[in-house]
């Protein structure tokens, strides 16, 4: 039976960026915790996890055009088990690191995924945009009823897992590329989005998913000024003029909220213990948590050479921490720099690619480079960004859709012409 594409990649599209969440007890989550506390069976899973491994089986017969990912995750594969075996001889296997090493490597299939994603009909931003129209909207009314102003986990059907430190971005991501993607065609409905994201991104209480908003906004808008007719640069410049003021409004309402010490904002003192501190002239409290953990796991990697190169026999305890806060940091302490060889020969090789074609790339092709460099990069420095199934797989996807776009600007044989 022929396998209809397009319906394959709406599948992917909605079921990568839909925020459902599922245990393997067999209940969608629906609860206000927000950590399992390392029991498997409450763990939540995204649906990612099913669109992605179901996709790749329903897209079997183009699976040798993912050849660069499947290459890259046969290495990580190699380097994480000779941790496994070398990190210390003599000890056996501990099975917390097993269990991590699973974590570690689930989303990396995802990259094959976007290998394998044929999308000239641009099915994956629109799904992207569905998503966003029906989430975005509902989470916002939702934390509104519940009497918060940041976001709130309970859409009452059901929970949105990291709700604060991962969901955020890749809805900001999501939509950045759709922006790009889809500006000719639904311009409208972007327009009508745009203020809902842009409320939606200060009530994350997410640095980082502030700032790509305002960085890949201020990009687009540039680039559609520079290149526009004069009623399309009247109307971008409008909505920058209009974005701005909103953007300030919202900020400077919430800095009030912090600096009066208020506790409307019911987020359980995350938002006050961030914008708080600024406005009190200190380093935000999650700023000053993550330079301890950094230097707390950056102690354990330096203890010797075996550790530095292999990791150790066993992952942090998760009564003293549950992550570094940097998933480059987390892969080290836990499986040494032997792990990152393959990560750092991907990112060389996908900007050897960028490079050598960059002139002649679409805006919409450029664009993707920046939302993938800005998770691998920029992201995955302050979070375990690549770890976790929901943001991992979503990055490893648009990462794997890169490549294959880079790949047909720049086939590997006449990489050295």
């Amino acid at each position: 039976m022929k396998t209809d594409n397009r319906l394959v990649n709406w599948s992917v599209g909605i079921g990568l960026l839909f925020p459902l969440f599922f245990q393997l007890s067999g209940r969608i989550y629906n609860d206000f915790s927000t950590d399992s506390g390392g029991n498997i069976a409450t763990l939540p899973l995204p649906v990612s996890v099913l669109a992605c491994f179901g996709a790749m089986v329903l897209l079997h017969k183009q699976v040798s055009r993912a050849y660069i990912a499947w290459t890259f995750v046969a290495a990580m594969l190699l380097a994480l088990l000779a941790s496994v075996l070398l990190a210390d001889a003599g000890s056996g296997v501990e099975i917390r690191k097993l269990i991590l090493l699973g974590q570690f490597a689930m989303p990396m299939f995802a990259l094959g995924l976007g290998q394998m994603i044929d999308d000239n009909d641009k099915v994956i931003p629109k799904a992207f945009l569905t998503v966003l129209l029906v989430v975005v909207p509902a989470q916002l009314m939702a934390g509104w009823m519940q009497g918060t102003l940041t976001l709130t986990h309970s859409l009452y059907v059901f929970s949105i897992y990291q709700h604060f430190q991962f969901v955020p971005l890749v809805f900001v991501c999501a939509f950045s590329y759709s922006m790009v993607a889809l500006w000719d065609t639904h311009r409208i409905l972007l327009l009508i989005l745009s203020p809902f994201m842009l409320i939606y991104a200060v009530a994350s209480v997410s640095f980082l998913t502030i700032a790509a908003l305002i960085i890949f906004g201020a990009g687009f808008a540039y680039y559609r000024l520079r290149i526009g007719k004069k009623m399309n640069k009247a109307l971008i410049f409008g909505a920058v003029l209009a974005s701005t003021a909103l953007i300030i409004a919202a900020v400077g309402a919430y800095y009030g909220i912090a600096k009066g010490k208020t506790s409307i904002v019911g987020d359980n003192g995350q938002y006050i213990a961030k914008f708080q501190s600024i406005s009190e002239g200190r380093l935000p409290r999650n700023v000053s948590e993550r330079m301890a953990d950094w230097k707390l796991f950056g102690n354990g990697i330096i203890e010797s050479p075996r550790m530095m190169a292999f990791g150790h026999a066993a992952p942090l305890a998760r009564e003293v921490r549950t992550s570094a806060h940097n998933w480059y940091i987390d892969m080290v302490y836990s499986f040494g720099l032997i792990s990152l060889l393959p990560v750092f020969l991907l990112i060389g090789y996908t900007v050897h690619l960028f490079r050598r074609s960059r002139d002649s790339l679409p805006f919409e092709t450029q664009c993707l480079a920046y939302v993938v460099f800005y998770l691998v990069v920029i992201d995955s420095n302050f979070k375990v960004t690549l770890r976790q199934p929901y943001s991992g797989i979503f990055t490893y996807f648009l990462w794997g859709l890169l490549l294959s776009r880079l790949l047909v600007r720049a086939p590997l044989g006449r990489l050295g012409a």
